[in-house]
């Protein structure tokens, strides 16, 4: 028995070692709710505007709608988490996501729904998400000490990559046990407000550094600040172009994935392609998972560096093994491979940003990051999903054609002597 209590401990010191502190906790477990809603959001919305118009056109503009908020709101919430209690920012953002999703849940029941409605909505809940980001990134680097942060941005993105799975598999098991649809969107309404729940009962108070003055004057020096910060810093500036791009070629799948399972695995119907889809989220999502929470546990700095490497490459070939997927399962477990190496890559350099900012601008430049890396994505599904449904071109062809162009990218990306040195000895002591 102490034997087990030994390895025990073990796992819970290398593995879980941020989650001793409750605060922590707390904030984890209502990002896993508000994650798990979106993703499980993203795969019903796209489901449900593929069936009333058949166009893959509309689901690229709703995933779109959904991620382009990022680009106009993350500089606000990245000031407004420096400027304000970051709690208070939190808690309002998981309030307007609470209400946005109880009217579409309540539009999808009663039949009322029309595709603008889940556009506008869709848009609104993207909004509520870019403002909770930088706000709960920039406070949970108050909740652990900076030895223990590496781990708790690890486990942080466990969250972010576990809930691609957790959010289907729960629409898995509402079908299973209803055999209604519509539900699913009172599922992502109450997931939110459990997350919404726990964000109240954060006791930890955190805000950045400003200057007083004239909002608008001082909105746009710190956005510059958070901007200039990012692009005169070599390291960073290497790190968040080669982010952005493994974003936009082989993470932006979104609009994609229901025409996969339409046109590529033959499933027809709207109850089948939701299955479908969720079937491949959980797949993606349990190997993200798993990838994030093995790296909370690697403490060299120099095999950090060699797993974004490897991480990387292993990203664009998984984009191109799911596109030549002849059927369900070799799909899944292709889209497993792709969920393992892309929530690995992205835990990894999220939390070397993490590391390597100072905590007086950090919510800013996250802020600045996520306007890249979400306005990226928004703005690829958004072309795959037109490519999908203008041109006639194939989803595998658009999938594998991403993957194919990364691995070209970090080919390249040898060519920056910040990212050489950080494949070979991990991000540099300060």
């Amino acid at each position: 028995m102490s034997s087990l209590t030994k390895l025990g401990h073990g796992i819970m010191s290398r593995y879980l070692a941020s989650m001793e502190y409750p605060e922590y906790r707390k904030l984890w477990l209502a990002t896993l709710c508000s994650q798990s809603a979106s993703w499980a959001l993203i795969v019903a919305r796209a489901a449900l505007v593929l069936q009333m118009t058949g166009s893959a056109t509309w689901t690229g503009a709703v995933t779109f709608a959904a991620m382009i908020p990022s680009v106009l709101v993350s500089p606000l919430a990245g000031y407004l988490a420096d400027r304000f209690d970051r709690r208070t920012v939190l808690a309002y953002a998981y309030l307007v996501n609470v209400g946005d999703n109880l009217v579409l849940a309540f539009l999808v029941v009663t039949g009322l729904v029309e595709p603008w409605h889940v556009l506008i909505l869709s848009a609104i809940t993207g909004a509520g998400r870019s403002t909770q980001m930088p706000a709960a990134q920039a406070l949970l680097a108050n909740m652990v000490p900076r030895e223990r942060l590496l781990n708790a941005v690890s486990l942080y993105q466990a969250t972010l990559h576990g809930a691609r799975f957790v959010g289907p598999f729960l629409i898995l098991v509402v079908l299973w046990a209803t055999g209604h649809q519509d539900w699913v969107f009172f599922l992502c309404a109450g997931l939110y407000v459990l997350g919404f729940a726990m964000v109240l009962t954060v006791r930890t108070a955190s805000r950045g550094v400003m200057e007083a003055g004239n909002f608008r004057e001082i909105f746009v020096s710190n956005f510059m600040a958070g901007i200039s910060y990012m692009y005169r810093h070599p390291l960073i500036l290497s790190l968040v172009l080669l982010v952005v791009a493994h974003c936009g070629m082989t993470m932006s799948f979104e609009s994609l994935f229901p025409v996969f399972a339409q046109d590529k695995l033959n499933m027809e119907g709207s109850a089948a392609i939701l299955n479908g889809f969720s079937y491949l989220m959980v797949a993606f999502g349990v190997a993200a998972l798993v990838a994030a929470l093995m790296l909370a546990g690697v403490r060299s700095e120099a095999a950090r560096g060699r797993w974004l490497l490897g991480l990387g490459v292993f990203s664009g070939a998984s984009a191109v093994t799911l596109a030549m997927s002849p059927n369900l399962p070799l799909a899944i477990l292709s889209a497993a491979a792709m969920g393992f190496a892309q929530g690995g890559f992205m835990t990894l350099s999220h939390a070397m940003l993490q590391t390597i900012a100072p905590d007086e601008i950090r919510g800013r430049m996250l802020g600045v990051y996520s306007w890249h890396t979400n306005g990226t994505m928004a703005g690829f599904n958004l072309v795959n999903g037109a490519l999908a449904g203008l041109t006639g071109l194939s989803a595998p062809l658009i999938l594998g054609a991403g993957g194919v162009g990364f691995l070209l990218v970090m080919t390249l990306s040898f060519g920056r002597i910040p990212l050489r040195q950080l494949y070979g000895r991990g991000v540099p002591a300060t």
